[in-house]
């Protein structure tokens, strides 16, 4: 009998620790579940994270954006101001440069010209070249100016 005890002995301690270990298997898959859930919500937690400061430096950038188009619009439109007066200085001076001389204006100064020369009748071809060149650089002045005015005035 004594080997019939020392076996039953044995099968028990076998089951005991067959038990034990059944015990710490399930600790430790209970443990590795907590340690699963841990990471994984670490990671969203990391993502949402990341995803909403994101979204924070991508509105901020677009604040900064629009800040700057706005300055640079107001920086554009006190520029056009500054060129518009200088230019109406400039068409004021030409105004005032076209002043009547003598009771005529200057389209009739150049008109007077034109017929004028109209009326030469050069023998030399390039004394003829001479007056068409004059004629049609008077006509592109008078066009130039009658255009400049007109813009002036509009």
């Amino acid at each position: 009998m004594t080997d019939n005890q020392t076996l039953t002995k044995t099968i028990n301690r076998l089951s005991d620790e067959l038990e034990t270990v059944r015990k710490d298997v399930q600790k430790r898959k209970s443990e590795n579940t907590t340690l699963k859930v841990l990471l994984y919500t670490g990671l969203v937690v990391l993502l949402v994270g990341f995803l909403y400061s994101n979204s924070v430096l991508q509105r901020a950038h677009i604040r900064s954006l629009e800040r700057n188009i706005i300055l640079l619009e107001q920086r554009i439109s006190q520029d056009i101001g500054y060129i518009k007066m200088n230019l109406e200085q400039d068409i004021q001076a030409l105004r005032k440069q076209l002043q009547p001389i003598d009771g005529s204006d200057i389209f009739k100064i150049l008109g007077r010209m034109d017929y004028a020369i109209s009326r030469i009748h050069p023998t030399k071809e390039r004394t003829a070249l001479l007056i068409k060149r004059v004629r049609l650089h008077t006509d592109e002045f008078s066009r130039a100016l009658k255009n400049q005015i007109h813009r002036s005035e509009n």
